[in-house]
């Protein structure tokens, strides 16, 4: 799990980075906003992360983003942050090292650069993962009761007894006995949303599992296909659910008349009617985005799935999709591939797959363009060894420049309000 290594890394370098805003003497006042000192909202922001597979080198792609991610650091708003990490393997026998290992809540940036730098991705066994314990471990911190609460799960693999199929230890679920369906509605109780960070392309046939959990605890899930963008992902949810937090208590106060009114409570019914009172005062909010659109809803596979109460029930309901994960082939000097056979960061495609025949044999560094296929034009570098040239056709699929986040501020929408309802009702 190659990305997750990268992704530590990015961590790394945004903790570093605001540790060494405050050592070069940054203006106080932002140094506050990001590390949380008095005043202002309180944030306590968790990353529940995989810690599974091989540790990558990303470090010189991400000092490549320096000043996308300071940009983001000082425009954060005035908020009080602390940060706890959790970091999740597998259990024995496929993982001997550690199922979790948590570290609690500090307003300490030094404190949480120890943690990531002492992080590393190895081992892992199976496919699945110990994520019902990680998920578990996450109630147990020490959340502040007045604080925004946010779970951030970084994953690229199903929990123990989604497809018995693929777990040859745990296919009927955690051998702990912990159920995902059964925590993130404790979570939501809590008060705390949950977002999925998902690491595709290796987690997308699991993907409506991890849309119904960041569903039932109000919060979304969040495509990852270059671990510099975290920080980003990161900021912009962080700075959507500090905007919207102030809007639950008006859903409480919905759901509690419509409690005392008797008979059944509906939930579109308490959104629409929060929804129209927030937009006729003029409510804004924030809103993370993704290629300048809002993210993808939950589909309606997963709000099926986010019905179910267990694990079991989950698997009587729950279809892979159609996507496999895909392993990339090592590029050897001299060889011929398809040209769709590269993931296409390595082809200088950020964020997209190319498809098609061609090769390339060569000394330097060749140019391919393509056209983009429903998102756009986009260009890349490809550098080899040998002598030749590089030639092929095809078609480029998603956008050029790869995906970016932004977050934006504008009108209340009605999803914002289904999640907050969403949490509420757990």
């Amino acid at each position: 799990m190659n990305s997750l290594g990268k992704i530590i890394l990015a961590l790394l370098l945004f903790v570093s980075l605001v540790e060494s805003m405050a050592v070069n003497g940054l203006n106080p006042q932002v140094q506050r906003d990001i590390v949380g000192s008095s005043g202002g909202q309180a944030l306590d922001l968790a990353f529940v992360m995989d810690c599974t597979g091989s540790m990558g080198s990303y470090i010189d792609t991400a000092r490549q983003h320096i000043q996308a991610i300071v940009d983001e650091i000082v425009t954060s708003s005035n908020t009080t942050v602390r940060l706890a990490l959790i970091e999740y393997r597998d259990h024995p026998p496929q993982d001997n090292t550690f199922v979790t290992k948590t570290y609690n809540f500090t307003d300490s940036v030094f404190m949480m650069k120890i943690w990531l730098n002492a992080a590393r991705a190895t081992g892992g066994g199976d496919g699945p993962e110990a994520v019902a314990e990680a998920l578990f471990k996450a109630t147990k911190l020490s959340w502040r009761p007045e604080a925004t609460k946010i779970t951030v799960l970084i994953s690229d693999a199903p929990p123990h007894g989604l497809v018995p199929s693929q777990d040859s230890s745990f296919p009927n679920g955690s051998p702990s006995g912990h159920d995902p369906m059964k925590i993130v509605r404790d979570l939501a109780q809590m008060g705390v949303t949950l977002y999925v960070i998902g690491c595709e392309p290796a987690i997308l046939p699991y993907k409506d599992f991890f849309m119904a959990l960041d569903y039932l605890a109000g919060g979304q899930y969040v495509p990852l296909s270059r671990p510099e963008l975290l920080v980003d992902v990161i900021t912009g949810g962080a700075q959507e659910e500090l905007s919207i937090q102030k809007f639950e208590k008006l859903v409480q106060a919905e759901f509690q008349k419509a409690i005392a009114a008797g008979g059944p409570v509906n939930k579109e019914k308490i959104s629409q009617t929060v929804y129209n009172e927030l937009v006729n005062s003029g409510a804004t909010s924030t809103h993370l985005l993704l290629n300048n659109a809002t993210l993808e809803g939950t589909t309606d596979a997963a709000k099926q799935l986010a019905s179910a109460t267990s694990m079991a029930e989950v698997r009587l309901h729950f279809h892979m999709v159609t996507a496999k994960p895909v392993i990339y082939p090592t590029y050897v000097p001299g060889h011929t591939y398809p040209l769709g056979v590269f993931k296409a960061p390595y082809m200088g495609f950020p964020g997209g797959t190319g498809t098609g025949t061609g090769t390339f044999t060569g000394t330097g560094t060749g140019t391919f363009t393509g056209t983009g296929t429903g998102t756009g034009t986009g260009t890349g570098t490809f550098t080899g060894t040998g002598t030749g040239t590089l030639s092929g056709t095809g078609t480029l699929t998603g956008s050029g420049t790869g995906d970016t986040y932004s977050a934006v501020h504008s009108g209340i929408s009605i999803d914002q309000v289904d999640r907050l309802v969403q949490k509420v009702f757990g």
